[in-house]
């Protein structure tokens, strides 16, 4: 009637303490992108993806993203991390299986009791005890599986992290590329726009051209001269930030990056994944799909403490002294304990295992939502970006033919040399716009593949 009885407690207590638990089959997630730029977009499997940036046929930007693999130390903290979650699952796991433990003493000990022996006597005991706890409703099992998932979610970061690490260099890359680019072309122009102001001081000693044409070339060539330090702080600020992204010391980056290379990417065309194999491949996703599961485990683990625990416990020892001589001792015994009262503890602790578990079910919808209009963000970009870049050079070639045409009409005295600088202002304002233009469509292609989480 005993054990009626209380199997009959332990069901009753299960059904009035049921909670909901969540799962990420129940979120639904598009079938197809909404963009209308997704379908011109080739679609291509994960294996098509591996290594991206060695799509964009750059040496250097291969070379920096190896060394931040190595030396970074987000993923070295991240790699860290992995190890100190799989110390804690192994001791999360050991609830599981028995403990067994072994002690052993000698002591020497002279009571100085009257008619005792002269000599001290010597002590020996040494024992093997060993408990375990029968996890019948699974307080240990979900335990387990709640540290099993932390374990697997960090692992996800971890990748999340290499990912992120991959990207941000990218991006940095083009950056110091784009500045170091319009650097260039900044000087390029000053050195033509240097020669066109002595050519308006000569003509002007000659009588030919008016100071008013002299002033308006020196407006220009100190406009442009002064773009150029602007430039080379961009410049430098991201060569800066490479070397934090890859572990390096900036004198030791320096020699890599040095050299004026084109911005990469430029002829890079992108790729595309369905809305559904992104969402089970992305590391980011993956890492809140486990958390999820986490706090479900760590949910029917706070339920499970309504639940009487039971214990078998057992002893083997050795005791041995000059009066007894060898003496064995042993025991087995079985134990139950359950809380009876204790003034809402452990329902507090079953309604905030809910409430987070609720917070992990939404961290992982948002997660899922931010990961869609990301994807079709940098797609959208892309494609815009692509459409203004295509503009942008027709409208670069047409500058550059009008700064021609009208340094000729200049010479022939058909125009005014007002209309030169103004060819020549639209000019490198084309040229700059472009070079920005590329830098754009690049990091653009950048956050697109990063966000099919895939490298």
């Amino acid at each position: 009637m005993k054990k009626i009885l209380l199997i009959t407690t332990c069901l009753t207590l299960s059904a009035c303490f049921s909670t909901t638990h969540y799962k990420t089959a129940q979120l639904q997630t598009p079938e197809q992108w909404s963009i209308e730029a997704a379908k011109t977009v080739p679609a291509a499997s994960q294996e098509n993806l591996y290594e991206w940036w060695k799509g964009f046929n750059d040496p250097t930007l291969s070379n920096l993203i190896e060394l931040s693999l190595e030396q970074s130390p987000d993923r070295l903290i991240a790699e860290s991390k992995i190890a100190e979650a799989r110390g804690i699952l192994r001791t999360t796991r050991s609830s599981l299986f028995p403990q067994i433990g072994a002690s052993a003493s000698v002591k020497r000990e002279d009571a100085d009791v009257a008619g005792a022996g002269q000599y001290p006597d010597t002590f020996y005991d040494a024992g093997f005890d060993a408990s375990y706890e029968v996890d019948i409703f699974g307080r240990n099992r979900n335990n387990a599986s709640a540290a099993d998932d932390d374990f697997n979610a960090i692992k996800e970061q971890y990748n999340d992290v290499t990912l992120t690490l991959i990207a941000e260099v990218s991006r940095t890359y083009i950056d110091y590329r784009a500045a170091q680019n319009q650097v260039r072309i900044a000087e390029k122009n000053l050195k033509s726009q240097e020669k066109t102001m002595s050519l308006i001081n000569n003509l002007k000693t000659v009588g030919v051209a008016t100071r008013l044409d002299v002033e308006r070339t020196s407006t220009l060539v100190n406009n442009t001269r002064a773009s150029i330090p602007e430039y080379k702080r961009m410049e430098e600020n991201a060569r800066l930030r490479l070397s934090v992204l890859s572990g390096t010391f900036p004198e030791n980056l320096k020699p890599m990056v040095e050299t004026v290379m084109a911005i990469p990417g430029a002829n890079v065309q992108p790729i595309l994944m369905s809305p559904a194999n992104i969402i089970s491949l992305r590391p980011d996703i993956r890492a809140a799909a486990y958390n999820l599961s986490a706090t479900t485990n760590l949910s029917k683990a706070a339920l499970a403490n309504f639940f009487p625990t039971f214990n078998i416990s057992g002893f083997y020892g050795v005791t041995e002294t000059a009066l007894l001589g060898g003496t064995n001792i042993w025991n087995v015994a079985a134990g139950a304990a359950v809380s009876l009262l204790d003034f809402g503890r452990i329902e507090g602790q079953i309604d905030a295992a809910d409430a987070r578990e609720k917070q992990a079910y939404e961290l992982y919808r948002k997660t899922v939502l931010q990961a869609v209009v990301e994807v079709e963000t940098a797609l959208n970009d892309y494609s815009q970006i692509t459409s203004k870049k295509a503009s942008l050079n027709k409208s670069y070639q047409s500058a550059d033919k009008a700064l021609e045409l009208s340094q000729v009409l200049y010479k022939e005295g058909e125009i005014s040399f007002l209309d030169v600088l103004d060819a020549q202002r639209s000019a490198n304002a084309a040229e700059a716009s472009l070079v920005e233009a590329n830098a754009a469509q690049s990091e653009s292609l950048v956050r697109l593949y990063k966000s099919l989480g895939v490298y």
